[in-house]
């Protein structure tokens, strides 16, 4: 229920709305093009939760909470709230066959993989790719106080390239390229013409599996292992030692799981890597394990920061393990 009602909100755009003045119910209904009594009553369950607030005269504005459904802060989870509530949905219905077999249950809710459905769908791949971009604000900050020189930074999966947008634009002597999937293109070229360094960064179509741009300084996978399981995981980090130097450094934007039962809610996102796409999140000796068998060696997992990062660089080939 709290999963669409907040994609409702998001769907209208109703933090932005009442991120300009405060506004009556009726003006979002209208807004939105919600029912204006079922408006008021998804807008009443979710002011219990903190989640915007009315007061007694009856106007709406944005709380903490709520604010976070802007599209315009910082980690907005306005379009990921729209995937959760829609695609994500769909293939939770058919969690509990994951949690039996032990892998991804897209391919029952979608008819293929959720990657490849994305490649047929292009609106659901516009809200993912903004998803993605919102959360690369927040990833972002784990990565803008790294002593980074004039070096090459190639983001595999990087999507329409917010990390690298926002990456170059802080730090003017590096160089980037974005490898995704070819209908991240055309967004990811306009992105990178609009924040002025298209002379720094292209956009390289390309298959992580199979081969991304040899030569970087840096390689960035951020939030892309956790999608897959161990042995796809590894594939990854094979293609990525093939193309490094052994100069190259490789930072991994990804969960770090804590042993023990305390609360994280990487646990809870854990269980939607299974269900959506067979992937994992990892604690950091099982990061040790997969990165040495893709070749590289962890030397620092930092999970204190806004992000979790963890750097490797790779193993000499006579250290490197089957």
């Amino acid at each position: 229920m709290v999963t669409q009602a907040i994609a409702a909100m998001a769907r209208g755009g109703v933090a932005d709305a009442v991120a300009e003045r405060p506004r009556t119910v009726p003006e979002l209904a209208a807004t939105t093009g919600l029912d204006e009594d079922a408006f008021r009553r998804v807008l009443r369950a979710l002011a219990a939760l903190g989640i915007f607030r009315v007061d007694d005269d009856g106007l709406v504005s944005n709380t903490p909470s709520s604010e976070y459904l802007r599209s315009d802060v910082g980690g907005s989870v306005r379009w990921i709230a729209q995937s959760f509530a829609g695609d994500h949905y769909r293939v939770w219905e058919y969690a509990a066959e994951a949690f039996e077999q032990g892998g991804a249950v897209a391919e029952r809710a979608l008819g293929e993989s959720y990657f490849d459905w994305l490649a047929h769908h292009p609106a659901e791949a516009e809200i993912f790719n903004r998803a993605m971009a919102a959360g690369s604000a927040v990833r972002f900050e784990a990565l803008v106080e790294r002593a980074w020189s004039d070096e090459l930074v190639v983001d595999i999966g990087g999507g329409t390239g917010g990390l690298l947008a926002a990456l170059l634009g802080r730090h003017t002597g590096l160089r980037g390229i974005v490898v995704d999937l070819p209908h991240s293109a055309a967004a990811a070229e306009a992105r990178l013409a609009e924040a002025g360094i298209a002379d720094r960064c292209t956009f390289v179509s390309g298959d992580f599996f199979a081969e991304v741009p040899a030569g970087g300084d840096v390689y960035v996978l951020s939030q892309i292992l956790h999608d897959w399981d161990d042995e796809a995981a590894t594939r990854i980090l094979r293609t990525c030692r093939a193309a490094a130097e052994p100069s190259s450094g490789l930072l991994i934007l990804d969960a770090v799981l804590p042993e023990g039962d305390g609360a994280h809610l990487a646990k809870l996102l854990d269980l939607h890597m299974l269900v959506l796409h067979g992937g994992r999140e990892r604690t950091e000796a099982e990061w040790r394990v997969l990165l040495r068998a893709g070749g590289f060696e962890l030397e620092r997992a930092e999970v204190t920061g806004a992000f979790p990062v963890i750097e490797a660089r790779p193993l000499a080939s006579d250290a490197e393990t089957d």
